[in-house]
């Protein structure tokens, strides 16, 4: 299964669930029972969940000078963990987390396109256990 049909049948599946809820609102709810305030307050609470879903914090790499070698280091990395997909360059962001410190490096948070690439990466990480560039 391609990146694309993936894609389409989550998207397919949300909307006829929207559909499906919207109706049920339609018929068992008064319309004023449900507030203009209430409504938003749901769908920024569902947009957070969802960006958190597509985050990973990874810990322990060490502090390199500009930004670009972090999203390479981090390119690299994940391509480590899951070869099969294109995953270093699928439009991922990264940034380090906190003040930085000369003693202590910076945890790294890595948000995904979408949720099942984060997944994929969690799923995959033992595979770091068996890496040269983690062996101790």
């Amino acid at each position: 299964v391609n990146r694309g049909e993936t894609v389409k049948a989550v998207t397919e599946t949300a909307q006829s669930e929207i559909k499906s809820y919207s109706d049920a609102v339609k018929k068992g709810i008064r319309s004023d029972s449900i507030t203009t305030q209430k409504l938003e307050d749901a769908v920024k609470t569902a947009v957070k969940s969802e960006k958190r879903e597509r985050c990973v914090v990874m810990f322990g790499m060490p502090e390199e000078v500009g930004e670009n070698v972090l999203h390479e280091s981090v390119g690299k990395l994940l391509e480590e963990i899951v070869p099969s997909q294109d995953i270093g360059k699928s439009g991922t962001s990264c940034s380090r987390i906190g003040r930085k410190r000369p003693d202590i490096s910076r945890p790294i948070r890595v948000c995904f396109t979408d949720r099942i690439l984060a997944d994929s990466v969690l799923r995959n990480s033992r595979k770091l256990k068996n890496s040269e560039r983690f062996s101790k």
